[in-house]
């Protein structure tokens, strides 16, 4: 997926999105590593502060978590049973 550099929406968002599609499509599956910010910001072509940007959002939104030493991982989603 390329980023729209001319669109109105800001490159962290797009990144972020195409991040979650990602996630959702089973790509990154649930507790598993996701690209470090430096592959997110060599894939894309985007500065450091824009991929930590794009993990910002990813985590304000629940779907991803960072273990200090370890990496980013896939926040596993609770079912609506528990």
């Amino acid at each position: 997926m390329d980023i729209d550099l001319d669109g109105p929406e800001p490159m962290y968002r797009q990144i972020a999105d195409i991040i979650a599609k990602r996630i959702a499509d089973g790509t990154y599956p649930p507790r598993r590593r996701i690209p470090s910010e430096a592959q997110i910001c060599e894939e894309f072509g985007v500065s450091r502060r824009t991929a930590r940007s794009a993990y910002a959002l990813l985590a304000e939104q629940g779907l991803i978590v960072t273990a200090p030493g370890k990496g980013t991982y896939v926040k596993p989603q609770e079912s609506e049973d528990e």
